[in-house]
């Protein structure tokens, strides 16, 4: 046979495998099961009704529509805010890319090896091409492992999406506790202010000493002191809020704050029964786990090649010769014994893992579901016996202080009492919407609201 007939017949084989090639490579990029930030903001959204946004990867950062800084932001305004620009957070979404390049490359396969031996006096033109026929039936059990990972990651993004919404809700309690302990720092320079210009005139008729009255300028001064170190914490916990949001530039913020209602919750356990189901981090271990289970099976067959082979010979005397071939493994030596060791061992970890994550969640449901009952019974005794008290405490104070019938000992101590009762007022406030927002988290879903928008600061 001439050199022209074989590698014409050749030129045809490579017409046909290239044919064959493009049309298994089309039908083997599988992504059915892949999951994108769609389906996390899907799942955000069903959970605590607010979805996910993709920041431009510059880093210029994305306002939702209807959303504006200076028109004041509610804790779940600026949750959204976040979700659509924190980097950290936009960062890990692209572990869905990640995972979605793993699940196709599990569904390609390989392409086919030409092997080409050069025609040489009395020895034959021979050329093979083989194909690992197994991967043919272990894709199934690669697609099955990289979907479950997809739906891992998912999950996982979904969790991350829940702690950020929570720091963000804490982070804003924050800021809206440090701009209430600045105004009652402003209402105590006012208060004190006052009662030493009372003191001045009590000085000037002769009713006190002039010790007693540098006790209450004293006193004032402090106050103003006060004022200085609060207005600081206020810029302080602005500042951490801006950096949750993803926000670049120094626009002023205005925060709306809420009022918590003081009934309880649904009780702990029961919420704690829910988030063993339903919380995504406990979704994505069930994942791991069947992720795990599919690469396990994996390695117990991983050790098996099967080629198929095309043989062909071509020369001067032989003519040409076309033979199909088959080269197995003979599993002598090595079945794979210690990637099957390894793979039951992530299986066994994945396992263990959530159960530990089980045990973190029950946890996490108790101890905000604790701290939220703590600072509401706290809030309900504060507003029904002591903040009348005080109130009326003060009133009572300044008035017999001003007429000359009681000293400034008291006075000052139940200046304190009235600026103290309302410190922690504010206080309890905060505690209980950071608390709600970690038991929120802790289940993974948004409880029954029981907030109602109060005003703006």
């Amino acid at each position: 046979m001439g050199a022209r007939r074989i590698f014409g017949f050749l030129g045809s084989w490579q017409a046909w495998l290239a044919s064959l090639a493009l049309a298994v490579s089309a039908g083997c990029v599988h992504t059915r099961g892949a999951r994108d930030s769609h389906d996390v903001s899907a799942r955000v959204a069903d959970r605590m009704g607010l979805d996910v946004g993709t920041a431009p990867i510059d880093g210029s950062g994305i306002m939702p529509a209807d959303l504006s800084l200076s028109e004041g932001l509610t804790e779940d305004d600026a949750a959204l805010i976040a979700l659509w620009n924190n980097a950290a957070f936009q960062e890990l979404l692209t572990d869905l890319g990640i995972a979605r390049g793993d699940l196709i490359q599990a569904g390609l396969l390989p392409n086919p090896e030409l092997v080409w031996l050069f025609q040489m006096p009395s020895k034959p033109l021979r050329y093979a091409i083989d194909f690992p026929l197994e991967l043919l039936w272990l894709r199934p059990l690669r697609i099955a492992a990289a979907q479950r990972e997809s739906e891992r990651v998912a999950e996982r993004l979904t969790q991350a999406a829940l702690d950020l919404i929570r720091d963000v809700r804490q982070a804003h309690a924050d800021a809206i506790l440090a701009r209430g302990r600045l105004a009652i720092a402003e209402d105590g320079v006012k208060v004190r202010g006052d009662i030493a210009a009372a003191a001045e005139k009590r000085l000037q008729t002769g009713d006190i000493s002039g010790q007693e009255a540098a006790t209450a300028r004293i006193d004032g001064l402090q106050a103003k002191q006060d004022v200085i170190r609060v207005r600081q914490d206020v810029t302080l916990a602005a500042a951490r809020l801006r950096n949750l949001l993803g926000l670049r530039h120094d626009e002023p913020i205005v925060l709306k704050a809420r009022v918590i209602r003081t009934q309880s919750t649904d009780d702990a356990e029961a919420l704690a029964a829910d988030a063993l189901v339903h919380r995504p981090d406990v979704v994505a271990a069930d994942r791991n786990i069947e992720a795990a289970a599919e690469r396990a099976r994996l390695a117990r067959r991983n050790w098996i090649r099967v080629l198929g082979i095309a043989d062909a010979t071509a020369g001067q005397k032989t003519g040409h010769e076309l033979g199909p071939g088959v080269r197995l493994t003979v599993p002598i030596f090595n079945l794979n014994q210690g990637n099957v060791a390894k793979a039951d061992a992530e299986l066994e970890k994945a396992i263990r893992g959530k159960q530990t994550i089980a045990d973190q969640v029950v946890l996490d449901v108790r101890q905000a579901h604790a701290r939220l009952a703590q600072s509401r019974a706290e809030m309900e005794h504060l507003e029904r016996k002591v903040r009348p008290e005080v109130d009326a405490a003060i009133r009572r104070a300044e008035s017999a202080y001003r007429e000359g019938n009681a000293p400034y000992i008291i006075v000052l101590e139940t200046t304190r009492q009235y600026l103290d009762t309302r410190l922690r007022e504010e206080t309890l406030k905060s505690e209980m919407r950071r608390a709600l927002a970690d038991l929120e988290r802790s289940v993974g879903r948004r409880l029954e609201n029981p907030m109602s928008e109060e005003m703006k600061r």
